[in-house]
Parts: C-alpha cells; sequence; structure tokens
C-alpha cells in the first residue's frame, strides 16, 4: 500500500495519519478482508467529520477497486446537543465529497442509545482519543462486538491510566491524583508555573484565573473521564467475547517522528523481527503518549476441541 499525496490544505494531523496506516496494515496482514469489494468503516465519536474526511480521501484513492463506505456517530451528551457543529461537519462532507448522502451517514444519537447499525455491519471500527470518555464500558463493548462483523476488527487511540500527561489540561499527573482538593492545588500550582492548558483555556474557555482553570479542569477530569489501565479493559474484552492487542501503540511514535523529519508517511506498520521490540514500545509508549488499543471479536469452538479429546481416548483405550 501506497500512501497517494492529498490535495487537503493544511498539515496532515498525525494521529489521523497513523490510524491510516494502521488500517493499512490490518489489510495488508490480512487481518480485514472486505467482502464483496466493499470496505466498511465506522468512526465512533466522529466529532467535526476531519476524520472521515481524510480517510475517505486517502482510502478512496489508495484503493480504487474498493467501495470504501464511512459511518460515523457522536453523543449528544457529550457537546454536539445543540446539533450546530454537527450540522457543520455534514455540511463539510457533503462539500468535499459530493453523492454522498452523509446525513445519512452521519448521526448523533444519545448516551443511552443502541447504536443505529445492523449487526454483523462494518469491517473496521476506530475512534480517536474516545475511550478515556466511557463511562459504561461493559455496554460500548457489548455495542462495538455486535457491529463488527465476524472477522471484523477495531482501532481505539487514547490514552490509558498509566499516561503520565493528562491529556486535555496537559498537566502531569492531575488524573493520577484522586483527591479533589489536591488534585486542584496541583493544576493552579503547575498553571501558575507555566505548565499545561492555562493559557489556551483563559483564551477560549475564560478561565481567569489559575484557580478558577484549576477547579474548572477538575471537575472535567472528574466527571467526563475514565482512565483505565491496560488489563482493566482486556479483562472487560474477556467478558464480551473480544480480544484485545496493543502491537499497534509504537506506530503513533513512528508517524511523529516520520512528520518531524518530513519523511513520507508509512502504508503499513511491519512488526519487529526481534522479540518483545512491540511490546517494550507499548511498555514504554502508554506512559508517553496514547496508546493505540486492536479490539476484535474472538472465538473458541469447545465442543470440537472435547470431541476430538474424547476420539483420542477412545483410541488409546482400544490400543
Amino acid at each position: 500500500m501506497q500512501v497517494v499525496p492529498t490535495d487537503r490544505k493544511g498539515p496532515v494531523s498525525v494521529t489521523h495519519q497513523h490510524l491510516l496506516t494502521a488500517i493499512g496494515t490490518l489489510l495488508a496482514d490480512g487481518r480485514v478482508r472486505p467482502s464483496q469489494g466493499r470496505l466498511r468503516i465506522l468512526d465512533i465519536g466522529c466529532g467535526d467529520g476531519q476524520l472521515i474526511d481524510f480517510l475517505h480521501d486517502r482510502l478512496t484513492r489508495t484503493f480504487p477497486d474498493l467501495a470504501i463506505e464511512l459511518h460515523g456517530f457522536d453523543i449528544g451528551e457529550q457537546g454536539y446537543n445543540d446539533g450546530g457543529q454537527f450540522h457543520t461537519a455534514t455540511q463539510m462532507l457533503a462539500a468535499r465529497h459530493p453523492g454522498i448522502a452523509w446525513a445519512d451517514r452521519i448521526s448523533m444519537i444519545s448516551d443511552a442509545e443502541a447504536w443505529r447499525y445492523p449487526s454483523g455491519y462494518f469491517d473496521i471500527a476506530l475512534s480517536n482519543q474516545v475511550l478515556e470518555h466511557v463511562a459504561d464500558l461493559a455496554a460500548f463493548l457489548a455495542e462495538l462486538h455486535r457491529c463488527l462483523a465476524p472477522a471484523g476488527m477495531s482501532l481505539h487511540l487514547f490514552p490509558l491510566a498509566q499516561s503520565i500527561v493528562e491529556a486535555h489540561c496537559q498537566t502531569p499527573f492531575a488524573h493520577w491524583i484522586r483527591d479533589f482538593d489536591r488534585r486542584v492545588n496541583w493544576i493552579a500550582l503547575l498553571s501558575r508555573m507555566g505548565v499545561g492548558a492555562y493559557r489556551r483555556h483563559r483564551k477560549v474557555l475564560g478561565h481567569d484565573t489559575p484557580r478558577q482553570h484549576a477547579v474548572e479542569t477538575a471537575k472535567y477530569i472528574q466527571c467526563w473521564t475514565h482512565y483505565r489501565t491496560f488489563n482493566a479493559i482486556a479483562d472487560q474484552c474477556s467478558r464480551t467475547s473480544l480480544a484485545a492487542s496493543s502491537g499497534l501503540t509504537k506506530g503513533l511514535f513512528i508517524a511523529k517522528l516520520r512528520g518531524m523529519l518530513k519523511l513520507r508517511p508509512l502504508g503499513r506498520y511491519r512488526r519487529s523481527r526481534l522479540p518483545g521490540v512491540d511490546w517494550l514500545g507499548f511498555m514504554i509508549g502508554r506512559y508517553l503518549s496514547s496508546s493505540t488499543l486492536v479490539i476484535a471479536p474472538v472465538s473458541y469452538d469447545i465442543g470440537r476441541r472435547i470431541a476430538a479429546e474424547k476420539a483420542a481416548n477412545t483410541l488409546r483405550r482400544a490400543a
């Protein structure tokens, strides 16, 4: 797979490029096999539609023989309940990629609703900075499992609990502190020292003082983030007949490095030939930035195993 240069204006998001390369990796490795010449992708938490725009632009030109079908949804309770930004996203996609009924492909739902798709509909589902906001992980994974094809896979880029810098206020360790007052004091202290997002939030959100910024940020972390470890997510996946893996995490750092060096983006990530390198990349990377998890349906035919063991025991006794 080769990444085709784009005519989109402005710099390409590193996270968007990383997810594109991750999709290319799943396709190149045969881990995702489009059926009947169509690749269906779901963007979970599609927001302003920029990731859908980017993927549609790149994938349709990279795979001209595939029908690329992108869908997305976002949660009304998490910022789009006024409908304004959501309507703007739909209009942008219609202007950029005419001839597609984006109003049917992009939807806004309630956090309490089931996802509006048939079972087994998608070959790939993905999310970008979403899983740390999911309160009911069991319900999320159940819907993910239902909507993925049996051989489908999902990609999720988000910070785990071990991430040193809290992604939304850019303050180290803020989400590690469970005591609310201590969290406020810590964010206020670092904000006065120029560490974190206080200057930007002062302009954007009207946080007049470091103390006000600290209180509002601490409330945001308390109410709208749910940081988890890989093991906690993997355990919940197991209860939902899903398997979680972390081997693509180092790809984000590769994408960042290639971007800094002005190198052409990769079409796919290759597994390291040295044992343990991919695991080591995850173990270190989870502290430094967002991690990338691949979550996919998994099944095992226990009946076949039992039958084989019984047959082997019968032959052993007969001998």
